[in-house]
């Protein structure tokens, strides 16, 4: 074949192929031979003029008609553009398209069909949608279809959905009625994929209740300050007045019952206050490095004597242990408040406790069900302090909230015993973590950081306070009258003289008339006008070596907190007592 002759084979713009072309040419001929021609008559032969406007009329004609096949031609350019767009935005969607029958049969589907629904194309067409929702989501749907056909509007709903292979997925259906080719009712329906959605949306709430959980305590930490900063003051009036009573009956009466019982009473209720914060994570003791081991082992006589006579406690404690950084008081209450809450969990007089210390990686610290909530770990290794009863375990849907105050899952709540417990740990950079071991019960795991210093031999004892001879006189500055008021007391039964002052101005102003007397101050932090910290630093500038104690109802940690330029020899909590105010002179003025 020439290489100038185009190929037969080859289609002509418009999309005819010559051989369609040569057959239309044949149909043509055939046709204008049964018609016959027009100008082949004896009767009337062409004259030049006729002939010249009959060629005039076919070459318009033919011009004309290669006019309607350019237009032809660009209506078919353009249509086929149109199916490629068609193409693009129906069956490459990133969602799925279905058409669906009245009796909910597919009718078609587009390609993101396919993998969404995990079939070919040519399986689903015919097959019923429902075959595609999983058994609970099925009513749902039926609604859906009996709200778009009563509705004649769009519906919209969210049902958990199936693929072929079995993997499931959250699925949001938007359904149109419409008109099928034939007339037929059938609706458009478009599914999405949102179980990512949904995830991501369950992450985010997670978030606000964590940040609002988190608001929370932190409001709850600044009302419990002040809350233990009055109730402090307070019970320091009413200790300090029962103690003084008591103090001074005649050598050899047994006091009031009534008395000793009042005093019992406020000195517990002093210890609501220490509950409170404990609960909040807010109680800072020092802490050391000591041996998690040592520290249960020790313990172990106060705990059995608190159980029933039928609990026993089984110990797995290796000697020696995880070295941690804590406050022995602490860690003990913890330990006393999970087991406390073990054996009551099992409902029995008698059964098996089990408490242990082992050590892990950060890596093997359980993601769920750990407390607080947005806690992660931070050091390489940590201990772990477990405490597992064999009760009969505790509701999955409960444990987000057995950290809560007063929650239980009996009929009523049983304290703070596991909110204070949390709390202490939160305040040693720990967690601690629920778990459901084989053959039931709980497992209380506290997740104490690893210390890189090494535990002390021995347990330190605290040295004894040192002793003088009572004397001098003592600057008494707070701003509560009845406080002051006991206070000089309770000073005086020790043997001091006692000047006092309402706030820091006026201390300066007592101060500066009986300087070359007073031989120690004890000061309130948080006063009008002038607060304890100002007030020491002037009192410092006129004596740079006055003995000074600082009292406040916050707890040491944080009323000591923070870079101040002077500090005090001594802190002291309130409320007071009688051999509080005593070992804090002592101490400062040693």
């Amino acid at each position: 074949m020439n290489a100038m002759t185009p190929d037969k084979r080859d289609p002509k713009p418009g999309g005819r192929s010559p051989e369609q072309d040569e057959e239309l040419r044949v149909r043509a001929e055939k046709k204008a031979e049964k018609e016959g021609d027009p100008w082949d008559s004896a009767d009337a032969p062409l004259s030049a003029e006729t002939a010249q406007e009959v060629l005039h009329d076919l070459r318009v004609h033919q011009i004309e008609l290669e006019m309607q096949n350019e237009e032809l031609r660009r209506t078919q350019v353009e249509l086929e553009a149109s199916r490629q767009r068609y193409f693009e935005l129906y069956d490459l969607a990133p969602v799925a398209y279905l058409t669906i029958s009245e009796e909910g049969r597919i009718l078609e589907a587009n390609l993101t069909s396919v993998p969404l629904l995990g079939q070919e194309r040519s399986a689903l067409v015919g097959r019923a949608f429902t075959r595609f929702i999983r058994p609970a989501s099925q009513d749902a749907y039926y609604r859906h279809r009996k709200s778009v056909v009563e509705g004649g509007t769009p519906q919209t709903c969210e049902i958990e959905m199936q693929r072929a292979d079995g993997t499931t997925f959250v699925g949001r259906v938007v359904s149109t009625p419409a008109t099928g080719p034939e007339g037929e009712a059938v609706s458009r329906v478009v599914v999405n994929d949102v179980t990512q959605l949904k995830e991501e949306e369950v992450r985010r709430l997670k978030l606000e209740q964590r940040l609002q959980q988190e608001e929370k305590v932190d409001s709850l930490g600044r009302m419990a300050g002040a809350i233990s900063h009055h109730f402090n003051n307070l019970l320091g009036v009413m200790i300090g007045n029962l103690e003084l009573v008591l103090s001074e009956l005649p050598s050899g009466e047994e006091p009031d019952e009534r008395l000793s019982d009042a005093l019992s009473a406020a000195r517990s209720a002093a210890q609501v206050s220490t509950t409170l914060l404990g609960y909040l994570g807010q109680v800072h003791e020092d802490q050391g490095p000591r041996d998690l081991s040592e520290i249960i082992r020790q313990s172990l006589p106060i705990l059995r004597a608190a159980m029933p006579p039928g609990m026993e406690l089984e110990i797995d404690l290796p000697s020696p242990g995880s070295t941690v950084n804590v406050s022995v008081g602490q860690i003990r209450q913890v330990l006393q408040n999970l087991v406390t809450n073990a054996w009551e969990a099992t409902g029995l007089d008698q059964g098996t406790i089990r408490v242990a210390v082992r050590e892990v990686p950060r890596q093997e610290i359980p993601t769920t069900h750990r407390f607080p909530q947005g806690w992660s770990p931070t050091k390489e290794r940590y201990a772990i302090l477990s405490v597992t009863d064999r009760g009969s375990g505790i509701d999955r849907r409960y444990v987000e909230q057995i950290f809560d105050p007063f929650f239980s899952g009996k009929e009523y709540g049983r304290g703070l015993g596991l909110s204070v417990a949390l709390g202490a740990v939160k305040a040693h950079d720990g967690a601690i973590a629920v778990t459901h071991p084989p053959g039931g019960g709980t497992t209380m795991e506290v997740y104490l950081p690893v210390s890189e210093e090494a535990a002390p031999v021995e347990a330190e004892r605290p040295a004894p306070a040192p002793t003088r001879d009572e004397g001098g006189v003592v600057l008494l500055v707070d701003d509560e009258a009845m406080l002051r008021s006991v206070g000089s007391r309770m000073l005086s039964r020790l043997g001091f003289d006692v000047v006092t002052a309402g706030d820091g101005i006026e201390a300066l102003e007592v101060f500066d008339e009986h300087a070359d007397r007073i031989t120690c101050v004890i000061c309130d932090l948080t006063m009008p006008r002038m607060n304890g910290w100002d007030t020491l630093a002037a009192l410092r500038e006129r004596r740079p070596e006055l003995p000074v104690v600082l009292t406040s109802g916050f707890d040491e940690a944080h009323a000591m907190a923070g870079d101040r330029p002077e500090q005090p020899q001594a802190f002291m909590g309130k409320p007071w007592s009688q051999a509080g105010l005593k070992s804090a002179i002592h101490r400062a003025i040693s």
